[in-house]
């Protein structure tokens, strides 16, 4: 994969993308619309406020989500289940580091602790305009949705069974995605197999490297591959491609992908340059 720039590079992106921040008024402005010097536009609902893990930090369900320069870190394009459901989109946005020593909370820290990255879904995404679709690095502008935490309850199963101990995967649901810019490629952040399982809730919606990864078990009758002897362990899942010749015994080096939950944890390479084979 590309090599990654400093963090420093990608918020000087950022503030780029936005518009020329305190540039004085430039009649050379190269900006297709005239935008560089239009005023920064600042995220009302930052994704740190929909992932706090603090229920009285965080903003309630239904909440209206305004946030800007988040970043694209997928595209599910693969419609694996034949019936029209794909368009989620993965995005993130980077945060300062903070106080806190802790590793995962309020959302999980790079490896160099230089930030922090916080990482949602979409559902039933709309796109401004309508031919848009976005790509890896992309900043969008995110609005018009709402801040929803999905259960499963009175949808999943027969008889429908919410998720277990109160599970829940947090989305905004029904948002309108507007291209802003694009930044260097997203770093991921890297964690174990015991963290996709133990830390879970705070990784949702962020794209991690995990090394050294064995599949004990092969693609289940939902294709998904099972990287652990628990069978509620972590799962490799095959919604945004097809990984061909997966058996128990197969090994990657390297698996790069965003990660989930649907009645357990999962991990969603994008395509298959994010699994490196052993050896």
């Amino acid at each position: 994969m590309r090599s990654h720039r400093p963090i420093a590079v990608l918020i000087a992106a950022l503030v780029s993308a936005a518009g020329c921040v305190g540039a004085p008024s430039n009649p050379r402005c190269d900006e297709p619309d005239n935008s560089c010097n239009r005023a920064f536009l600042r995220s009302t609902t930052p994704l740190s406020a929909l992932r706090d893990p603090n229920p009285m930090r965080r903003v309630p369900e239904g909440t209206p989500v305004d946030a800007r320069n988040l970043q694209v870190t997928a595209y599910d394009e693969l419609d694996e289940t034949m019936d029209g459901d794909l368009g989620t989109v993965y995005v993130q946005e980077t945060i300062p580091p903070g106080n806190t020593s802790d590793p995962f909370l309020p959302c999980p820290l790079l490896a160099d602790r230089s930030a922090r990255i916080c990482g949602i879904s979409t559902f039933n995404t709309q796109f401004n305009p309508l031919a848009y679709r976005p790509k890896v690095g992309d900043l969008v502008d995110m609005s018009s949705g709402q801040y929803d935490e999905f259960d499963c309850s009175g949808v999943c199963g027969n008889p429908p069974q919410p998720f277990p101990d109160g599970r829940v995967l947090p989305q905004v649901r029904e948002p309108t995605i507007r291209s802003a810019g694009v930044a260097p490629l997203p770093t991921p952040v890297r964690v174990t197999v015991a963290d996709l399982m133990t830390h879970n809730a705070a990784l949702i919606g962020v794209l991690v490297e995990v090394s050294n990864v064995t599949v004990a078990f092969g693609p289940d009758r939902r294709g998904e591959i099972q990287i652990t002897s628990d069978r509620n362990g972590p799962k490799i899942t095959q919604e945004m491609v097809a990984i061909p010749g997966v058996a128990a015994g197969t090994q990657w080096s390297r698996v790069v992908g965003v990660v989930s939950y649907f009645y357990g944890p999962k991990l969603i390479p994008r395509t298959l340059a994010d699994l490196t084979p052993a050896g």
